[in-house]
């Protein structure tokens, strides 16, 4: 009795110390009910399996630990803590380790492997096959996730973080409870009413245009990235600004990170707001909400709907999702396995060559939406050629300026009408360069070719990504023609 006693003790204890040291800094004493009992559930199914009191312990204040340093490392390199959705593509860890290692301090990376052993030697060493432990630790168990069960129903389901507000909520609640509530309120939330397709065009109206949508890894605007390290404009960019439908930034929510939040928006139109705990990571519920993908909504608009992307399409499970929104043909890395690399990614110079053959080829309209990979972090010195990690970026985003260059001269030159759209997905995390801010805006650019319509006057706006979805959607009303 005494060894759980004194084990369950310290199991809390440690755990509430570890707690201390989450980022941003906690604050208060709320949210320690919920935390305790999170600890005494883990703690209570360790005990269970192996029989260990203090086996049970290790493993939990192990585990704990191991969350905060990770959301630690997290927030210091995007700017957002650890959040339920993150163990959702923890399988990408092991696929694809190189994304992040190197946010990693290298001490942790070299302590690792022996902490492992040295848990896994615990377990050995101390796990017991006594009967007792077993029941005590299942006891226990049932005990928390009853306690926890009661107080959802009757105090915290009608009490506690109805909206997301991620870091105020870790300040004031702590990690743990953060985890499970926001896991149990996205559980919880439902999907909306279905979206309804665009009509086919009637006979008299102006033509269907060619649609060209580009999302470009890690494209920012070099002038405001790094205010005491100016770096050379996009000139393909400024250029174009004069003579675009319009052009701006989007207020993407992530920061070096979260592609597919950015991609969510541009493809089904939901603004934050309406997805709720949804939004930080839109693609895990995106099939629920696949009417609401562009592709799905102007399928009478265009037979083929393409999706470009030059990387595993696993990632993000898009390989799945993306047929889901609509696109009838995916486009993924062996269809590049030829091609033009710069850095350890497909180049945007291979991108735009694809984009070439397929546009003067095509017998009629398509939608293509193409998202980049050559400006893919991490950025190391070496990486062609550059110095350092900064400038290595800056090269990368050149070779995106270009390839909105080439794009802009191929629809001039094809004579068909035909609307680009180009933006960054989020904003680069470099470190010693580009840290987390609030300023998380990405360039956005919209030009039209060849149509009939009077182009709406440049201007430069500030836009959320879901607002260029709606942007997009209008463009295709039904008008005669002139």
């Amino acid at each position: 009795m005494k060894n759980v006693l004194f084990s369950l003790f310290c199991t809390v204890v440690f755990s509430i110390l570890f707690d201390r040291f989450t980022r941003p800094d906690r604050c208060g004493g709320r949210g320690y009910t919920l935390h305790i009992l999170s600890v005494l559930t883990f703690y209570g199914a360790t005990l269970a399996l192996t029989g260990g009191f203090w086996v049970a312990c290790v493993l939990t204040d192990a585990l704990f630990l191991a969350l905060v340093i990770a959301s630690n490392i997290k927030f210091r390199v995007l700017g957002e803590p650890l959040v339920f959705s993150d163990l959702a593509v923890a399988a990408s860890f092991l696929r694809y380790p190189r994304f992040y290692l190197a946010a990693i301090p290298n001490f942790l990376k070299i302590i690792l492997i022996p902490a492992v052993i040295l848990v896994f030697g615990c377990v050995i060493a101390f796990s017991s096959t006594a009967p007792a432990a077993h029941f005590t630790g299942l006891l226990i168990l049932l005990a928390s996730l009853l306690s926890f069960g009661a107080g959802w129903k009757f105090y915290w389901c009608s009490s506690v973080m109805f909206q997301p507000d991620l870091e105020a909520d870790i300040v004031q609640y702590g990690l743990l409870p953060v985890l499970l509530i926001y896991t149990l309120r996205w559980r919880a939330t439902s999907s909306p009413p279905p979206a309804q397709p665009l009509p086919a065009r009637e006979p008299g109206t102006d033509p269907v245009p060619l649609l060209i949508i580009v999302q470009c890894e890690s494209f920012a605007d070099p002038k405001d990235l790094v205010p005491d390290h100016p770096l050379a404009p996009l000139n393909n960019f400024e250029r174009l600004k004069t003579i675009s439908d319009h052009y701006g930034t989007l207020s993407v929510s992530g920061f070096g990170a979260y592609t597919m939040r950015t991609e969510y928006a541009v493809l089904c139109g939901r603004d934050e707001e309406e997805l709720g705990f949804r939004a930080f990571d839109p693609f895990l519920t995106a099939q629920d909400e696949c009417t609401f993908g562009l592709p799905n909504r102007l399928a009478a608009l265009y037979e083929k709907r393409l999706f470009v992307h030059p990387h595993d399409l696993r990632f993000y499970g898009r390989d799945r999702l993306m047929p889901a929104l609509g696109f009838t043909t995916l486009v993924g890395p062996d269809d590049f396995a030829h091609a033009e690399t710069a850095g350890p990614y497909i180049s945007d110079k291979a991108i735009g060559d694809y984009l070439h053959d397929r546009i003067v080829s095509a017998e009629k309209p398509e939608l293509i939406y193409v998202v980049t990979m050559e400006n893919h972090g991490p950025w190391d010195a070496g990486r062609l050629d550059a110095t350092d990690a900064l400038t290595a970026w800056e090269r990368h985003a050149q070779n995106g300026d270009a390839l909105l260059g080439s794009l802009d001269r191929i629809l001039r030159d094809c004579g068909r009408p035909a609307h680009l759209i180009f933006f960054g997905d989020h904003r680069p995390s470099i470190p010693g360069y580009v840290t987390p801010s609030k300023i998380r805006s990405t360039p956005f650019i919209s030009l039209s070719y060849h149509n009939h319509e009077k182009s709406t006057l440049f201007a430069d706006i500030n836009i959320k990504p879901a607002e260029l979805h709606r942007s997009i959607l209008g463009k295709y009303k039904t008008n005669p023609r002139n």
